[in-house]
């Protein structure tokens, strides 16, 4: 799981902030010149974070950040410094660097009127003092899709916003069996999502402990939330790759590292253009790779894969560059732009 010793005592509204204000100051102390944030700019950060968190996809949009950096700007109150950008998570500094992770457990969520009821999450993950990954938990007695459907009538009352709007992926288990989806608004939650882990042996994690040992602990959490997620700017949702297309990206990874050259098989329907993109997009990240080719085969694939691929990108990190004749791929080549190439065959 998240490395021992980093659980944090927040427990509730107050106190979530007041973690997050001590993660900023600390990881953006150069940027603010050694003065710490006031209350009226951390105020403003507060403003500007709770318009972040109106939903997952809003919220995951600022994730995807600029070249991996979800930040925040601020006006500070010395004019003359003008506007500044401060780092609040990094998909770049992963287990390293500014990059800090918490785990807190039964936080209460603040009532919004007398008639509303406070409730408690079981176990949440933060990253850099944010709300990540949300774990609902059941007892052997009951079924995990309790803790699903308990998930769901949380999010209908409202009571993931605040910080707790930046949710990424929810986790249900009941001990004995373990899902997780991406996060999303409570009235599109679908259970159909719910998606089981299996190792690279393909043997299944249902297990809770086991699952944390395989997808929760560091770097992976992180990694699922920043390296193994897709927003698809067509259909306005966030998501988060089933497991044997993790496990086939990491391979590829390895095999780029080793100078190695090899093959993934998927079948019908099981995400091939999705982990096609994904493998560009983290392959593209390795400095000295400069540029990653997509080679399509067929027209109709060419059309289908090159608007998925424009739709995932379009607020990811990556640039995509279609080229469908030699002359135009031999320029895009020798332009020194970090790129995905996608290109046709047929036209070649």
């Amino acid at each position: 799981m998240f490395p021992s010793g980093l659980t944090a005592n927040i427990a509730d509204e107050d106190s979530l902030w007041a973690n997050f204000r001590a993660k900023l100051n600390q990881n953006n102390l150069a940027v603010l010149d050694g003065v710490l944030l006031t209350n009226d700019e951390f105020h403003q950060v507060q403003q500007y974070m709770l318009d972040v968190a109106k939903s997952p996809y809003k919220a995951a949009l600022w994730l995807a950040g600029e070249n991996g950096e979800a930040v925040i700007p601020l006006a500070r109150e010395d004019a003359a410094k003008g506007t500044i950008h401060l780092m609040a998570v990094s998909n770049r500094e992963i287990a390293g660097g500014r990059s800090s992770y918490e785990v807190i457990n039964q936080f209460v969520s603040d009532k919004q009127d007398e008639e509303d009821r406070e409730r408690r999450f079981d176990v949440t993950l933060l990253i850099n003092g944010l709300p990540m990954i949300h774990i609902e938990l059941k007892n052997q007695d009951h079924p995990f899709m309790d803790a699903f459907r308990q998930i769901k009538k949380y999010s209908l009352e409202g009571k993931f916003r605040g910080l707790f709007g930046l949710v990424q992926m929810f986790v249900v288990s009941n001990g004995s069996n373990t899902r997780y989806i991406a996060a999303d608004t409570g009235s599109n939650l679908n259970e159909k999502f719910l998606t089981s882990w299996v190792n690279k042996q393909n043997e299944p994690v249902e297990n809770y402990l086991e699952f944390a040992r395989e997808v929760l602990r560091i770097p992976q959490a992180h990694e699922m939330i920043g390296h193994y997620s897709v927003v698809d700017a067509e259909r306005h949702k966030l998501i988060l790759l089933r497991p044997y297309q993790v496990h086939a990206i990491e391979a590829v990874k390895r095999a780029s590292a080793r100078q190695e050259s090899g093959f993934v098989w998927h079948t019908t329907g099981s995400g091939k253009t999705l982990t096609s993109y994904t493998v560009a997009k983290n392959l593209i990240l390795i400095p000295g790779i400069d540029k990653t080719i997509f080679l399509i085969d067929r027209k109709d694939l060419d059309q289908q894969t090159s608007l998925s691929f424009k739709a995932y990108a379009e607020n990811d990190i990556i640039d995509v560059d279609e080229t469908d004749n030699t002359y135009d791929l031999l320029q895009k080549l020798k332009n020194k732009d970090r790129v995905v190439i996608a290109e046709n065959h047929e036209d070649l």
